[in-house]
């Protein structure tokens, strides 16, 4: 009997085993993701697209959801760097859960509660601040940083000028803002830096980002961000629905964001309409927010360690197009670091042609599970950046060939 038991552990245990593929790609998916939040959390840039990075955290998932004991914790954002000037949030800054289809959108609204009305706003792609008032004066605002920890930019906020420095009638309150730069005065900000034989700069969000860390507040104040309130964390007395919270706000002379009131039966409508002004939007946006309207229904639907239940960002998804890679190459910069370059079989994406991709590093391309001959599925990330966001599997032929790590030649 105890021979038959052990015989059973056995197999258990070797039939229970993590299959060594599943371990290379989680080892390698890790530092990916860690990576990717320590540059969007930290340094205010992007490694990759939205889609990219969904598409490798989705990946992640599967893996411990299939193999528990692969999961390590993945932070919400990377802990801010250590630069002297950190300050806990009083409440954590949670992100938002992601919605690419019509589907997940109605999934939404089914758990939370189709007789509700929900506020719709444009989703702004820029950098999230928190403000505190205290007595009606504007007493600290911090960066998102890792959700309970941020850096403080007071000095550059109130040189930018992009909220009052007092507020009428006195009150303590805390907010939640997207800081950004319109697409005129990014426009305007790269004239002048090329009147004076300085390079233009590429990202309206990472510019906004970055003249916050600057100590020149004459600059700050003359490239002309722009501020939209958008989320109520504290407030005295409180307000029953998020709408009219945004009211009483802009009462006060406060920048808010435009939001729409409608019943759940509208949300689809609604978000069309919005994705249909996206273009003439003077702000860059990468999606539309629902977010139920009822603070208490909003508050008991409760969070989860990622984001709040009852508010969803409705994000815009590009349709990939399917190629074949061809081959990769290995470029090496200026500090020796050598980047992977794909090249696939071209392909037009929203007018251009494109047949050439970066690949970040090695642990991504890995990570992705990338074939010389595989079928892949490429972006332009943003509209404009070709990336690779998947392979085809069920494609495969067998014939695909392993691309080889240069450093082992």
């Amino acid at each position: 009997m105890r021979r038959l038991l052990l015989f059973f552990v056995s197999i258990q245990l070797i039939c229970g085993a993590v299959p060594r593929s599943a371990e290379r790609q989680a080892a390698h998916l890790q530092p990916i993701l860690q990576q990717a939040d320590t540059a969007y959390y930290n340094n205010h840039s992007s490694l990759m697209s939205d889609a990219a990075y969904d598409a490798l955290r989705d990946q992640y998932n599967r893996l411990t959801f299939n193999y528990p004991e692969l999961a390590q914790p993945l932070q919400v954002g990377a802990p801010v760097a250590l630069q002297g000037n950190r300050f806990a949030h009083n409440t954590p800054i949670l992100s938002l859960q992601k919605a690419y289809s019509t589907r997940a959108t109605e999934l939404f609204l089914e758990k939370c509660g189709t007789n509700l009305l929900y506020s719709i706003e444009p989703k702004i792609d820029g950098l999230t601040v928190v403000l505190r008032y205290t007595d009606g004066l504007l007493s600290q605002a911090l960066t998102r940083g890792d959700g309970k920890r941020g850096m403080d930019v007071t000095a550059s906020l109130l040189a930018a000028g992009v909220v009052p420095i007092s507020i009428t009638p006195p009150a303590d309150l805390e907010l939640r803002g997207e800081l950004f730069l319109t697409h005129a005065n990014f426009e305007a900000l790269n004239r002048r830096r090329v009147s004076l034989n300085k390079p233009p700069l590429k990202s309206p969000r990472n510019t906004a980002a970055g003249t916050l860390r600057l100590l020149d507040y004459a600059e700050v104040a003359n490239r002309k961000l722009s501020i939209r309130i958008f989320e109520v964390i504290a407030m005295n007395p409180p307000s029953p629905t998020h709408s009219k919270a945004l009211i009483r706000l802009k009462s006060m002379g406060l920048p808010v964001i435009e939001s729409q009131l409608i019943s759940a039966s509208d949300v689809p409508s609604a978000i069309a309409a919005l994705n249909q002004r996206r273009a003439k939007l003077p702000f860059p946006t990468d999606g539309i927010v629902i977010k139920a309207n009822n603070r208490m229904i909003y508050q008991s639907l409760g969070t989860t360690s990622r984001h709040p239940r009852g508010a969803l960002a409705r994000k815009y998804r590009p349709k990939p197009v399917e190629t074949r890679l061809l081959r990769v190459e290995w470029s090496r910069g200026a500090t020796g670091k050598m980047t992977p370059i794909a090249h696939f079989e071209a392909v037009e994406i929203q007018g251009a042609t494109v047949q050439k991709a970066t690949l970040h590093n090695l642990s991504h391309l890995r990570a992705m599970d990338l074939k010389i001959g595989d079928w892949i599925h490429v972006i332009r990330a943003g509209g404009a950046v070709p990336e690779i966001i998947g392979v085809c599997p069920n494609r495969r032929t067998g014939n695909e060939r392993t691309i080889p790590n240069p450093l082992e030649k």
